[in-house]
């Protein structure tokens, strides 16, 4: 039992630890940063617009994080505001602009090209293999965490 925890949590965090590195080196080609990368492709796959908090659920990150990376965004000119009312724009959706869409469409052929190489000569069926389990896992932890957090 112990050796499968040691395995799980080293494995997880050696993963974490290789995406944040490949994240780094990666965005930098764009002049961003690893958080804005998530933003950005959760954005392209949102061309309606998302919220703060909506995209801030969707990146796994909080929402002062988001928020300060979405101004960071915005003036770089990637991403823009819906409406302008300035005392409501944490409400306000937000865009890719035209620039934005055309770096996310660069940042996804990227990621396309990594998760290629990093996939290897995985087949489609063990790769799904893979995150079904990996997702079941990660609904049991969600799980475990309300259990702790409601004693």
């Amino acid at each position: 039992m112990e050796d499968r925890f040691e395995l799980f949590v080293m494995s997880v965090t050696r993963a974490y630890k290789y995406v944040q590195q490949i994240k780094k080196v990666e965005s930098g080609t764009f002049g961003i940063k690893g958080i804005h990368v998530m933003c950005m492709v959760v954005l392209g796959k949102h061309p309606e617009g998302l919220t703060v908090t909506e995209l801030s659920s969707r990146c796994c990150e909080d929402k002062a994080a988001i928020s300060r990376t979405v101004d960071s965004l915005a003036e770089k000119g990637y991403v823009s505001y819906e409406g302008t009312e300035a005392k409501r724009r944490w409400r306000s959706k937000i865009v890719l602009t035209e620039h934005g869409q055309e770096v996310a469409k660069k940042v996804d052929v990227l990621i396309e090209d990594i998760v290629g190489k990093i996939r290897g000569d995985l087949t489609t069926e063990r790769e799904a293999a893979f995150y079904r389990v990996f997702s079941a896992i990660n609904d049991r932890l969600a799980e475990y965490c309300e259990m702790l957090e409601a004693r």
